[in-house]
């Protein structure tokens, strides 16, 4: 009996002991300043609080307490989290579910936890602090050596500061360099403590309205979605130092042209593209993400290929190894219905950014060659043809959706509905709907209550096989949060070879998420082109080796001219199978590496044109 009694005293003493090996903690952290400037969305956001007591939320996780809350709405979130005592932890604020680049810049913070239950002070997301209602001043300064160094010319041209305190551009200040060392100042005197300076800077010949705006995109100073800058005004005298663009001047610069190049064929086949009315643009961080100089934004229609266009864009003292961000643009002629109420391509595929911008690095080459591009990354072989239909079907797991701890608005099964939302332009345009991010196209229901919501989408031709979508509930209309704003990319099989598809055909299950979403890898390319030594004299197309081949096989051929050069596979009955090449082509000999994966084993036969060249050659494959 005494033993057993002093068993139980071990026991119970043990379990005290075990209940003091951890001591709760309490961060928290004020989201005003990311409220106020639109780079966090409390009714669709989270914020959590990553760290080494919990793994950096990487699985498996510490423990399972994630996202930070706000109960009384003053825009601090909190959060109380079990630790070992007397240790020292390195933690930091995140914007969102998962890693998707909202953490909080610069280093790690750090808590040292004692014996006892604590309340981290509160912090400003990024450590800014603002103290309101002080009249005070900010001199805004900008260093112009880089772009001194292109075409800017210090002390002729002219720098101005533009903001939310000027009315943007239409009182744009001027600044002064008054010892001539290229660093532009101006002090601007009626600020209140605590207001937010949103601004940038430009340069011009003349007026701040013909200028170049200054697109940095990278900095603790820079908030998307338009890469404005954004000071905290705190008492009494503030000065703010910046570099054009955040890019710092001490760095190797060259000289060099990028040649781009984007094939319109598929929204002119889908009718949303008029190449006798409308007109391509490029737009991106070398020109401002604008038109204003037609010479570096309005692209060439090849004379011989109408839906062919390009540009060389000139880099004058560009950064070496920078990357250079873009996109392409549709714009219609005045008879012409519109593409979409923006004009920019949203381009899918597995080479895009997670922000959907092209990127090239700048080598400094005067004959640097950018990937050759569809617009919107759609393959002429993804088309679905007019007269055909494909049926798709997707599913979407809404269990994540119901949890309060991550949903503002959890998802109610009983009463809410599930909407399959299209996030591409190209879409809205062929289908003919209004270019919105709040527009139902399919709903989707859960006949079996597990939480599984299925939808059928019928595609009627013509169109394509690639889907950036989300998903969204609710009358408030609820979105995934994340990456890509929210959406995820799929496609439609094709183990028929071009322009066959499967139907119907079922998309992988979905998981409702606030984080990155999954990117298929595109349709496997029917073709990759180099091309070889040699100035060749005569049109010429050889045999392809090797032959038989499985799965793929190089094509060469010569052309002594330039022109349109057409490389087309046909199968024995004669139909087109596949669209190798249909651009125009300089002087030279090239090599085509084909991939028939896609096709199935056989006898084809594949034809060169060029000029009033035309030659034939049969192939064979062999799975």
């Amino acid at each position: 009996m005494r033993k057993s009694i002093l068993l139980f005293s071990l026991l119970l003493i043990s379990g005290v002991l075990l209940q003091a090996q951890t001591v709760d903690v309490t961060f928290q952290v004020d989201m005003s300043v990311k409220i106020a400037t639109g780079y966090f969305n409390p009714g669709s956001d989270v914020v959590t609080c990553p760290g080494g007591f919990n793994n950096w939320l990487n699985e498996p996780p510490a423990n399972t307490e994630k996202v930070m809350t706000d109960p009384d709405n003053d825009s601090v979130y909190t959060i109380t989290i079990a630790m070992a005592p007397s240790a020292t932890y390195e933690y930091k604020f995140n914007i969102g579910l998962g890693w998707n680049g909202k953490d909080e810049t610069g280093g790690n913070r750090s808590v040292v936890v004692g014996t006892t239950g604590m309340t981290v002070p509160v912090s400003f997301f990024n450590d800014y602090n603002p103290v309101t209602g002080v009249t005070s001043s900010v001199t805004f300064s900008v260093d112009m050596q880089l772009p001194a160094q292109g075409d800017f010319e210090p002390g002729t041209d002219n720098v101005y500061v533009a903001g939310n305190f000027t009315g943007w551009g239409g009182g744009a200040i001027e600044m002064e360099d008054p010892d001539n060392d290229s660093i532009y100042t101006v002090t601007v005197s009626d600020f209140n403590s605590g207001e937010l300076a949103i601004y940038k800077f430009i340069w011009s010949p003349t007026t701040a309205s013909s200028g170049t705006w200054e697109s940095p995109t990278e900095g603790d100073d820079i908030f998307p979605p338009d890469n404005n800058r954004i000071y905290g005004v705190h008492d009494g005298d503030n000065t703010v130092s910046r570099w054009w663009n955040n890019v710092n001047p001490n760095v190797q610069l060259a000289d060099g042209n990028i040649f781009f190049e984007v094939d319109m064929s598929v929204p002119e086949e889908l009718g949303v593209f008029d190449p006798d009315v409308d007109s391509v643009q490029i737009r991106g961080a070398f020109n401002g993400w604008n038109a204003s100089n037609p010479e570096k934004s309005l692209m060439n229609q090849n004379p011989a290929n109408a839906n062919d266009w390009y540009i060389t864009i000139p880099f004058v003292q560009e950064i070496l190894n920078s990357t250079q961000a873009y996109k392409y643009y549709l714009k219609n002629g005045p008879s012409s219905p519109p593409y979409s109420n923006t004009g920019w391509e949203v381009p899918i595929g597995n080479t895009i950014s997670t922000d959907r911008n092209r990127t090239i690095t700048f080598e400094g080459d005067p004959a640097q060659v950018a990937p050759f591009s569809f617009f919107e990354n759609i393959n002429p072989d993804w088309v679905i043809p007019a007269g055909t239909t494909v049926v798709v079907n997707f599913m979407v797991d809404m269990t994540n959706a119901t949890n309060p701890d991550s949903q503002v608005t959890p998802f109610v099964p009983a009463t809410d509905t599930v909407w399959w939302i299209p996030r591409q332009p190209l879409y809205y345009a062929i289908n003919g709907l209004e270019w919105t991010t709040t527009q139902r196209v399919l709903q989707l229901t859960d006949p079996n209550s597990d939480m599984i919501y299925t939808g059928t989408l019928t595609i009627d031709g013509p169109a394509f096989n690639g889907f950036l979508y989300n998903y969204a509930y609710g009358s408030t209309f609820t979105q995934e949060g994340g990456g890509q704003g929210g959406a995820r990319v799929r496609f439609v099989g094709q183990n028929g070879g071009a322009r066959q598809f499967d139907s119907p055909w079922d998309m992988p299950l979905d998981i409702w998420s606030n984080s990155e979403k999954p990117e298929e890898t595109a349709p496997e390319g029917w073709v990759s082109v180099k091309e070889l030594p040699g100035n060749p004299q005569l049109y010429t197309l050889e045999q392809n080796f090797p032959n038989p081949f499985n799965p793929s096989t190089k094509i060469r051929f010569s052309i002594p001219e330039q022109g349109l050069v057409t490389l087309k596979v046909f199968n024995l009955l004669g139909e087109e199978v596949a669209t190798l090449i249909n651009t125009e082509m300089t002087t030279g000999s090239y090599e085509v590496d084909f991939k028939g994966s896609e096709i199935s084993s056989g006898i084809y036969f594949y034809t060169l044109t060029a000029d009033n060249f035309i030659s034939t050659k049969k192939m064979i494959l062999l799975k």
